[in-house]
């Protein structure tokens, strides 16, 4: 496996159409004997499904393979997801607070500007997905 890949998940070739994949993801049995699992977010999700596209022309529907997503491509994930709207929130609520409006005001004004910030993750989700793309390998 590369040294650079951050998730590295196995599953099945759902779909091939092209050189469009589809694959299903199965949950690892590793969360079960995770001390942390029954608070996991992860530990709930039985199956994902992820679409990517590979120039190979070698994969069929059934076949095991790995999915991985760079360490870099991963990072940029959570600052998009969480770091970034995290920091809207809080500078917004800090600016409005200084400014003398009232908390619970100051408080629902902060929510109201993530609704811009995920529209606009929204409207660019084309250009996204073209950034974040998962590479696949076969696997024995």
């Amino acid at each position: 496996m590369d040294t650079y890949a951050c998730v590295a998940q196995k599953g099945t070739v759902e779909e091939v159409i092209d050189h469009r994949i589809t694959v299903r993801i199965h949950r690892e049995d590793a969360c079960g004997h995770c001390n942390a699992s029954s608070i996991c977010n992860l530990a709930e999700i039985g199956e994902r499904i992820i679409k990517t596209r590979d120039d190979r022309t070698d994969f069929r529907i059934g076949d095991h393979v790995e999915v991985t997503i760079s360490r870099s491509m991963g990072n940029n994930a959570v600052l998009l997801g969480y770091l970034l709207p995290f920091l809207v929130l809080i500078s917004v609520l800090i600016l409005l607070n200084a400014l003398g409006l009232q908390e619970w005001l100051s408080g629902l004004i902060s929510l109201g500007m993530l609704v811009p910030y995920y529209f606009m993750l929204y409207v660019f989700r084309e250009k996204l997905k073209k950034k974040f793309t998962f590479t696949i390998r076969k696997t024995v």
